[in-house]
This record gives structure tokens, sequence and C-alpha cells, in this order.
């Protein structure tokens, strides 16, 4: 639970975390802290055009940036669990979605995940820690 604390201080303060999830470790931020996912782009030397995922621990917690009773049936069919929804949306930030008018949204069922997303009350970035175009590390050491 330690660990997990110390994670939701860095991300309020605009920092970057590393967590695992349902296939590799991965970096996340705040999404609506610009400057926190500038930070992110800039440790894995990934374009900001290229647009991230959102992870989140439900449904819920996407409302900021889709309309989730226009897409609520459809993304419940696969979820929770590992998989990759892009959404269109008029809300999420640029820094976000890069040059498209979509968001990639998942949620989650990995503990980390949601106990991450519960303590910060919403979704967060989730890149996988690694340079762009690098093997992803799959485990804390990597």
């Amino acid at each position: 639970m330690k660990g997990l604390k110390e994670a939701l201080v860095v991300l309020k303060q605009g920092g970057v975390v590393g967590f695992p999830s349902e296939g590799v470790w991965s970096l996340g931020c705040d999404p609506e802290n610009e400057m926190a996912v500038r930070e992110l782009l800039l440790l894995k030397k990934r374009p900001t055009d290229k647009g991230l995922i959102l992870v989140a621990g439900s449904l819920n917690q996407m409302e900021p940036y889709i309309e989730v009773k226009k897409y609520k049936n459809k993304l419940m069919t696969k979820w929770p669990g590992p998989h990759t929804w892009v959404v269109p949306t008029v809300k999420a930030p640029s820094w976000i979605t890069g040059k498209y008018p979509a968001v990639a949204l998942r949620v989650s069922d990995h503990p980390v995940i949601l106990s991450i997303c519960e303590l910060f009350r919403g979704a967060i970035v989730s890149s996988s820690a690694n340079v762009q175009g690098n093997i992803p590390a799959r485990n804390e050491k990597e």
C-alpha cells in the first residue's frame, strides 16, 4: 500500500509513475496535466502526434473524455480486461489524442491499476515503459 500512496503523491504533483499492467510495465501520469504528459513523452522519446492510452478502474472514470452513455454497451463487451478501444472524443485534450479525433481507452482489471485509479479518482495515462521503438519492460527491473 505504501507504494500506491507514493504513486498517488507523484501523480498529484505532476510526475510520472511506473506500474505493472496486463502485459508489460507501464509509465503513467495525470492526463489533465499537460506538463506531466509532455514529460512522459520526453522519457519515451515518443512523438506528441501519436496519441496515448488512458486506463481506468471503471467506465465512469472515462466520463471526462467520452460520452459514456453513447458507447457503454459496446465498450463493456470486452471490459474490464486488457482490451483497448479507440473512441471518438470532443472532450480529451490534444496532448492525449495527438493528431486524432479519438482517444484510446482501457478499463483494466489489473489490481495495481484498479488501486491507482481508485486512489487517484480517475483515469491515468498508460504507455509502455520503454523508449519508443525499443522492447517493452516485462518486469520492474527492466
